[in-house]
């Protein structure tokens, strides 16, 4: 299976098919007006699923303790948290780390975000017009602990470099994340010397925060090129605050199996592959980013419940076959059985009337036939516009529909009086309004505006709101107003 997997920077996406673990293809849009109408141009060919992978400055990382909670208590308590940390970003989620063995046994919760939204959105609501199936949106941190997987060592400072982003610092504490930070640096001759001013720096702020414990070594892996690698080593100071780990990136591809030659430090690749392979549990993307991607996995559920029945309908023949083989006794009497109901059959329609009918009579018959088929209307071609109709709108969620002929209905102008119309029953309700009615009622309107368009009769029953000189507002609101409940009456009539 063919996937998209995406890498983006504050200034650069990049942009790779893969199957089977190989790279089919790939290529790089700059962060520009034009290369992003290119880039939309490029997934007019790629519908595959797809992963976004971020590597930005502006993660935030927040570690906090909260009461072990289940359901929607959980729910509402982790978005009273999002509110407080990250109310300018979408892209935020919460992880657990551990569950506490003693008092209350509370959770260890890590926060995280990505604070500048400005940098993903518009890629984003490229990928979302295009209807590209976005599984989710992850970060480098996120998906660096398979690195320092059995590393003894439980202070670890996992070293990366990705050349479209910079320097990646990301720090473990008893394998789990704790905090991580980029800086831009790009490949050259102090690149060496940048490695090493940076890692003094993310030292000291560990010890600021108390995050490495007072007298703890802080042991130090570092992944690059074999080159750099020995670069690094005569550049690095011996400090026995700190122990180095020296991995080169071709071990690391051997090791996760990683089809890819490495030519520099640049350890883009082994991430990509990494989120390909192993998916985190959690991402930053909420429900309507990952929204086409939950249609591609249903789409995909039914194919393949298709495909396992019918596999077991040919099991099943294929036993019934061999049954009918073993069983040629039983064959040869039900022929004779057969036979001789065919033998009573024709006896039998022998003995019928006559059933001769006129030429006027045929033709009468054939001209009733003609004209149904003419109006017959399939249940696809009524409510194929509806369905159309609520993508359109995705606030309006469906309780209820019911659908009858009636011959009853007043024909509107330029449609068939004489033929029975087709009329729906729909009832749902607004979601996402909270007690906004007018944004809710001008909401509704755009939904009938919608469906005449389509060719229906739109006939308000309910609405959210009673806006008519009966009405009480004061009941409502005591009803359950922030239901928002509707119902509409739609007719059609083929045109004339």
């Amino acid at each position: 299976m063919k996937r998209l997997l995406l890498f983006l920077s504050a200034d650069h996406l990049h942009a790779q098919i893969m199957e089977r673990g190989k790279i089919v293809a790939q290529r790089g849009f700059p962060n520009s007006p034009a290369e992003q109408e290119n880039f939309g141009e490029f997934l007019k060919a790629v519908k595959y699923p797809t992963y976004l992978l971020a590597d930005l400055i502006e993660e935030d990382f927040r570690q906090e303790t909260v009461p072990h909670l289940f359901g929607r208590s959980r729910s509402a308590l982790l978005e009273r948290k999002f509110d407080q940390f990250y109310r300018s970003t979408p892209f935020h989620q919460a992880t657990l780390l551990q569950r506490q063995k003693t008092g209350r046994r509370d959770d260890d919760m890590l926060f995280s975000a990505l604070t500048n939204p400005s940098l993903i959105k518009p890629w984003l609501d490229i990928l979302l017009a295009q209807q590209i199936p976005l599984a989710g949106i992850y970060s480098v941190p996120q998906i660096s602990a398979p690195l320092v997987k059995g590393h003894p060592s439980e202070h670890l400072l996992l070293i990366s470099w990705e050349k479209f982003s910079g320097l990646r610092q990301t720090y473990f504490s008893k394998h789990r994340l704790q905090f991580s930070r980029l800086t831009p640096i790009h490949a050259g001759p102090a690149f060496q010397e940048a490695v090493v001013k940076e890692l003094a720096r993310t030292f000291q702020y560990l010890k600021s925060l108390s995050l490495l414990p007072s007298g703890q070594i802080l042991d130090v892996r570092l992944l690059g090129h074999s080159h750099d690698l020995i670069e690094l080593q005569m550049h690095l100071p011996r400090s026995t605050d700190m122990r180095y780990d020296f991995v080169d990136l071709a071990d690391v591809a051997k090791q996760l199996k990683i089809d890819y030659r490495f030519t520099d430090s640049d350890a883009s690749q082994v991430f990509l592959h990494q989120l390909a392979a192993r998916l985190p549990q959690t991402h930053y993307a909420n429900a309507a980013h990952t929204h086409y991607f939950t249609l591609w996995q249903f789409r995909r559920a039914l194919n393949l419940a298709s495909i396992a029945l019918l596999f077991w309908v040919l099991l099943w023949s294929a036993a019934n076959l061999r049954q009918g083989v073993n069983d040629a006794a039983e064959a040869a009497s039900l022929k004779e059985q057969a036979q001789r109901i065919l033998n009573e059959t024709r006896e039998i329609t022998a003995a019928f009337p006559s059933a001769y009918a006129s030429a006027a009579d045929m033709k009468a018959g054939v001209s009733a036939m003609r004209k149904l088929k003419r109006y017959n209307a399939t249940p696809s071609d009524i409510l194929q516009p509806i369905s159309a109709a609520l993508d359109r709108h995705p606030q309006t969620e469906l309780d209820h529909l019911a659908w009858q002929m009636s011959a009853a209905e007043p024909a509107a102008a330029d449609t068939l009086a004489g033929v029975p119309v087709q009329a729906i029953t729909l009832k749902g309700r607004l979601s996402g309004f909270a007690n906004d009615y007018r944004a809710a009622l001008g909401y509704l309107e755009r939904f009938q505006q919608d469906l005449s368009t389509q060719g229906y009769q739109v006939t308000v029953l309910t609405r959210p709101l009673d806006v008519s000189p009966d009405g009480s507002l004061t009941d409502q609101r005591r009803a359950g107003a922030q239901k928002l409940e509707f119902a509409l009456k739609l007719a059609r009539r083929p045109p004339s």
